[in-house]
């Protein structure tokens, strides 16, 4: 239970990374540093520069993907970037991790080896994947939902969930509603309403498949 608003089903998410980027730089006094001062700082803005635009959260919608700056913070000497990746096509995840780690390159080959270093890893993957091999739980799902009183949505969730972790360790295990409305803001809420009818869904997929 920890999909989005009312009568929502999810069996697809983001495939996650992350990539944190250093960038060394070298500091002289600014009075005497013409062709010799690095700023690790104008490097780590020339790098954010090169990802595309359009590809950040700000932008995006249903199935696209994106690059999201989570955090900055840095010096003359020294600068890190922290970003999450994200795609639901695994494909184009990989690319856009491939292509974090190219932009690092080019940056060395032009400022020298070591200037900039990343380390991206993977947080967790599409379960759709695991999902699919197995659907009769989602027609189980939708039966429930609509058994609830509530009409059912299939929906691709442009984030993550546990249960994409718990699919992957074979237990394949897509979202039922949770109910809540502007999550991971200031004004998250759930409406009783949408819990009760969560936990009904429940109780008719337990009856559902007592039965089968």
């Amino acid at each position: 239970v920890d999909g989005g608003e009312l009568g929502e089903l999810e069996y697809e998410n983001f495939n996650a990374g992350s990539a944190r980027l250093v960038v060394n730089g070298l500091s002289i006094h600014p009075g005497s540093a013409k062709n010799a001062m690095l700023n690790a700082s104008l490097l780590a803005m020339e790098f954010h520069s090169m990802l595309p635009v359009e590809q950040n959260p700000r932008y995006t919608e249903g199935y696209e993907g994106f690059y999201h700056l989570t955090g900055m913070k840095g010096t003359v000497e020294e600068t890190v970037l922290s970003y999450i990746i994200r795609d639901h096509d695994r494909q184009k995840f990989e690319n856009r991790k491939a292509f974090v780690r190219q932009l690092a390159e080019e940056l060395n080959a032009e400022n020298g080896e070591g200037t900039v270093t990343v380390e991206v890893r993977d947080q967790y993957y599409n379960m759709r994947e695991k999902v699919e091999p197995v659907m009769h739980i989602i027609d189980i799902a939708k039966k429930a939902i609509e058994a609830s009183g509530v009409e059912c949505r299939v929906k691709a969730i442009r984030g993550g969930t546990d249960g994409a972790q718990l699919s992957f360790k074979g237990l394949p295990c897509p979202n039922i509603f949770a109910g809540g409305l502007n999550f991971h803001g200031r004004h998250e809420f759930v409406p009783v309403q949408s819990m009760e009818k969560a936990m009904m869904t429940i109780v008719k997929i337990a009856e559902l498949t007592a039965l089968r």
